[in-house]
C-alpha cells in the first residue's frame, strides 16, 4: 500500500470502533449504502448486519480488491465511482425507504458536499451514520448559543434530526489525521425545508458577528427587517427555532426579494 493516503483518505483500523459505527447504522435486513469503503474494514461489519451492501468508491484500486477483501460476498455490489455523482437515491434498489440506511468514513474536505448530497436523497434512506471530523460533527449538532452554531447546523437540523454519538482518536486510522474524527447519525426528515427558509439563514449566518438587521436588509429591505423585535441581535443568540419564527414573521409582512442575495 502507498505511504501517503490518496484522495484524502485516512483507514479506519480499530475494530471496535468499526463496530460501533456499524452497529448504529444499520438494524438486521436493512440495505447499506455505504460511501468510500476504501479497503473494506467497515464493509465487513456492515455485512455481517445488513441483508445487502452497496458500496460506492472512487478510487478504482480498491474498487477492484473491494470483493476479494470481503470475501467475495454475493450480499456485496461494488460500485466504482464518484459518491458526489452518483444517483444516490438509485442504489438501494427494490429496497424500501425505512430499510436502506447510509454509511461512511468520510474525508473530511468533502463531508459537506456528501451531507448535501443525502438531503438531496434522503427519500431513499431512513438515516445516515457517518465518521466525520469532530469539530464538523459538534457543528452538525450545535444548537443557539454555541460558536459552533452556524448554517451548517440550521441545514442539517431541517434535513434531519442529528446525534453526535461518540468521538474516535487518531491513533484509530491508519495514517492518523491531525485531528480528532466523530461518529454523527441524522436520522433523516422526509420533506425538505423551504428554499426560502435555507436563503434567509444563509443570509443571518452570512456575517456571524453582525446584527440580524444588517445581514438580512439585503435580502428584505432595511425597513422591513428593523420593524422585528429581534433585528438588533445576532443569529446565534436566537438558534433554529428563534430564526424560524422570525422568518415566518418577516414572511408574513413581505417576500423576498428575488435576485438581491444568490
Amino acid at each position: 500500500m502507498p505511504k501517503r493516503p490518496k484522495l484524502g483518505q485516512h483507514f479506519l483500523q480499530d475494530p471496535e470502533v468499526l463496530d460501533r459505527i456499524a452497529g448504529s447504522a444499520v438494524a438486521s435486513g436493512d440495505t447499506a449504502v455505504e460511501i468510500g469503503p476504501g479497503r473494506g474494514a467497515l464493509t465487513k461489519c456492515l455485512l455481517r448486519l445488513a441483508s445487502r451492501v452497496v458500496a460506492v468508491e472512487i478510487d478504482a484500486g480498491l474498487a477492484r480488491d473491494l470483493p476479494r477483501a470481503c470475501g467475495h460476498s454475493p450480499r456485496l455490489q461494488v460500485v466504482e465511482a464518484d459518491a458526489l455523482r452518483v444517483n444516490l437515491a438509485s442504489l438501494p434498489g427494490d429496497a424500501k425507504p425505512d430499510r436502506s440506511v447510509l454509511a461512511g468514513n468520510l474525508p473530511y474536505y468533502i463531508t459537506s458536499p456528501v451531507l448535501r448530497a443525502v438531503f438531496a436523497a434522503r427519500g431513499a434512506f431512513r438515516c445516515a451514520t457517518f465518521l466525520v471530523q469532530r469539530e464538523v460533527a459538534e457543528r452538525i449538532v450545535a444548537s443557539g448559543g454555541s460558536r459552533a452554531f452556524g448554517y451548517l447546523s440550521c441545514l442539517c437540523q431541517l434535513h434531519s434530526a442529528p446525534r453526535l454519538l461518540f468521538t474516535v482518536p487518531p491513533g484509530a486510522f491508519s495514517p492518523p489525521p491531525a485531528v480528532e474524527s466523530a461518529a454523527v447519525r441524522l436520522d433523516l426528515r422526509p420533506q425538505a425545508p423551504p428554499r426560502a427558509l435555507l436563503r434567509f439563514l444563509r443570509a443571518c449566518l452570512s456575517a456571524p458577528r453582525k446584527t440580524l438587521k444588517n445581514n438580512l436588509r439585503g435580502l428584505y429591505g432595511a425597513d422591513l427587517v428593523a420593524r422585528d423585535p429581534n433585528a438588533g441581535q445576532r443569529a446565534q443568540q436566537l438558534g433554529l427555532e428563534g430564526l424560524v419564527r422570525m422568518w415566518e414573521r418577516i414572511e408574513s409582512q413581505e417576500g423576498p426579494r428575488p435576485g438581491r442575495l444568490p
